[in-house]
């Protein structure tokens, strides 16, 4: 079959010579239709989070049932599916308290396993999710909703409250209209490009700011003490230190966007007591597919507009340039 393979730190070969995937007794095999290319491909890539090689990426799949194991009994051949790339082991500590997200035995389909960047993929069908009433480059969409839907339970976003999203690509787009949902009164949007603050307008921003000199006091114009929450979804470690000034007393700080593993910032102790700031972490999924998909299929998220180009395989490499450029615009898909 046709895969990009990661062969070594930034070294990614489309080949036409992979071994179809075997598949278990409680495995499906996907042929993959849409696959999202993700910040965190560009780590994979770089080799800064689990650089096993050989691995195809991708973790943003939906495709087709095109085999199933035999043990599984309520898929079939044909059935569309969203994957769920967590894979979890459903018996250690973690998984116990639920908090499958820190499985001691964590793997995920596309970062540890190989994913949607070849033509077919093994999966678990416990991870597959069918649908019938979006495209298979919306389904794509669904792993990266569940992630925010995930970091939005545990910013605990209560009705009527002030949100600020720092960065307005496809994240920030997502976090936009997931907060909406959740009763936030408003959803100020922060960004370097005006095209993508125009989006966010669009899609339901009460404020769109431009970050520039200025920025501060711009935001202070909006929110004279500050957010309730205040949303990254840029992975920049030097915004997110500039960023907590803008969260209010006793507000939230939602580490959302992905920064490298040895990215440090400076933080006063002193601040997070005084002001009885609470600064949250996000990672991954835990069990929220089903709902992001719900958002999805209802309208109440829209993905539409979110994808900026659908490339094939042979384009990946230079997907993933623009990605690490920051040149993207939105969504990037691969589309089989």
């Amino acid at each position: 079959m046709k895969a990009a393979v990661l062969e070594g730190i930034k070294k990614i070969t489309v080949r036409t010579d992979v071994a179809e995937p075997a598949i278990g007794p409680r495995d499906v095999l996907v042929r993959a239709r849409a696959c999202g290319i993700c910040g965190t491909d560009v780590h994979i890539w770089e080799g800064d989070f689990f650089p096993t090689f050989p691995l195809v990426p991708g973790h943003e799949l939906a495709g087709e049932v095109a085999q199933v194991g035999a043990e599984v009994t309520d898929l079939a051949v044909g059935d569309r599916v969203m994957v769920d790339p967590t894979v979890t082991c459903e018996e250690c500590h973690f998984c116990m308290i639920n908090r499958q997200n820190h499985c001691l035995s964590w793997n995920a389909v596309g970062v540890t396993r190989d994913g949607g960047f070849g033509e077919y993929v093994r999966v678990p069908a416990k991870n597959c999710y069918r649908f019938g009433n979006v495209s298979f480059s919306e389904a794509a969409f669904c792993e990266p909703l569940a992630c925010v839907v995930f970091g939005q339970d545990r910013a605990r976003i209560e009705i009527g409250s002030e949100i600020l999203v720092i960065g307005a690509g496809p994240i920030g787009q997502l976090h936009l209209q997931a907060s909406r949902a959740n009763g936030a009164a408003s959803v100020t949007m922060v960004d370097t490009v005006e095209s993508k603050l125009a989006l966010g307008k669009e899609l339901g921003a009460a404020d769109v700011v431009i970050a520039d000199n200025d920025l501060e006091s711009k935001l202070r114009k909006i929110a004279r003490y500050g957010f309730d929450v205040v949303i990254d979804a840029t992975g920049n470690a030097g915004v997110m230190r500039d960023s907590i000034k803008y969260v209010k007393n006793g507000g939230k700080y939602l580490v959302f966007g992905v920064c490298g593993p040895t990215d440090k910032i400076e933080i006063s102790p002193f601040e997070i007591y005084r002001r009885d700031l609470e600064i949250i972490g996000s990672f991954a999924i835990r069990r929220t597919y089903d709902r992001a998909f719900k958002l999805m299929e209802h309208g109440v998220v829209k993905v539409q507009r979110l994808l900026h180009e659908a490339m094939p395989i042979e384009e990946l490499p230079r997907g993933l340039e623009l990605m690490k450029r920051g040149t993207a615009g939105m969504k990037l898909q691969v589309v089989w």
